[in-house]
Formats: C-alpha cells, sequence, structure tokens
C-alpha cells in the first residue's frame, strides 16, 4: 500500500511540475508576443514620423539603421535570456 502510494505521489509531482512547465512557457510565449507588437507598433510610428516631419525634425538615415541595429542587439539578448531561464527551468525540474 505504502509503495502504492508513493508512485502514485511521484506521479502527481511529475504531472504537476509538467504543468507548471506548460504554464510557465505559455506565459513567457504570450509575453514575448505582446512586446513584440509593441516594439513593431513603435517602429512603424517612428517611420511614418519620418515620412510625415519636416526635413529639421527627421532622424539622420544613419541614425535610424542605428536605432534599428540596437533594438535587433536587444532582441538577441532577449532571445538569450529567454533560451537561458527555459535550460534552467528544465534542468531545476528535472524532466
Amino acid at each position: 500500500v505504502q509503495e502504492a502510494l508513493m508512485k502514485q505521489f511521484k506521479e502527481v509531482d511529475i504531472q504537476s511540475r509538467i504543468t507548471l512547465l506548460n504554464m510557465y512557457l505559455k506565459s513567457a510565449e504570450d509575453q514575448r508576443e505582446e512586446y513584440k507588437k509593441k516594439h513593431e507598433a513603435n517602429v512603424k510610428k517612428m517611420d511614418a514620423s519620418q515620412h510625415t516631419s519636416n526635413n529639421n525634425e527627421k532622424l539622420s538615415s544613419t541614425f535610424v539603421q542605428l536605432i534599428n541595429e540596437r533594438c535587433n542587439k536587444i532582441s538577441e539578448r532577449i532571445q538569450s535570456i529567454y533560451k537561458f531561464k527555459l535550460e534552467n527551468f528544465l534542468s531545476k525540474s528535472n524532466l
């Protein structure tokens, strides 16, 4: 009886970890998508303001390129952090 209860407990524990991992991944993906959409909206807003502004208010093409490169670097860094956290979470959960 005790062995059966222990086996059942371990199965519930594993199932709970899997459920928690799936919730964590879903939450992280949702958050990533939300911020990706916000970023894309801001880029569109910046591009639109570049086209509608007068020459004195426009950013130079070099400056716009630097902004885009910086955004790409930030995006790469976020991806790296996300992968690290996922690997760390998976290793801690021992699944």
